[in-house]
């Protein structure tokens, strides 16, 4: 996957933008929200590169299981950056086992 600096995709209002497989970029951008296919390491960390960039870009939603190929990264910007947010959700094969889902993660934060 070949990405130019020149080459880069439309951000809806929100500024929110979708890594995933095919299926989850095709099912989000009927939503409005654009999105870029990664299947490897590499392909993820090109678009995740490229998306860093976009400051118009506010929200980033990538799978869990392309997070877990490109761990380090994603901590990285979790924890040294204030944009963009990333949230990791399930893809079409649900969630990654033992993986805290969004709601335990805010029951948890507002002590319920």
């Amino acid at each position: 996957m070949s990405l130019k600096k020149t080459e880069f995709w439309v951000t809806n209002k929100m500024g929110y933008f979708v890594i995933g497989d095919k299926d989850m970029v095709l099912g989000f951008s009927l939503a409005g929200i654009s999105g870029k296919e990664a299947q490897t390491r590499e392909e993820a960390l090109s678009v995740l590169q490229h998306v860093q960039e976009n400051r118009k870009i506010n929200i980033i939603l990538i799978t869990e299981r392309l997070a877990q190929l490109i761990r380090e990264e994603v901590d990285k910007i979790i924890e040294t950056m204030d944009f963009p947010l990333i949230l990791e959700i399930p893809d079409r094969h649900g969630p990654v086992p033992g993986k805290k889902t969004i709601k335990e993660i805010v029951k948890a934060a507002v002590g319920i």
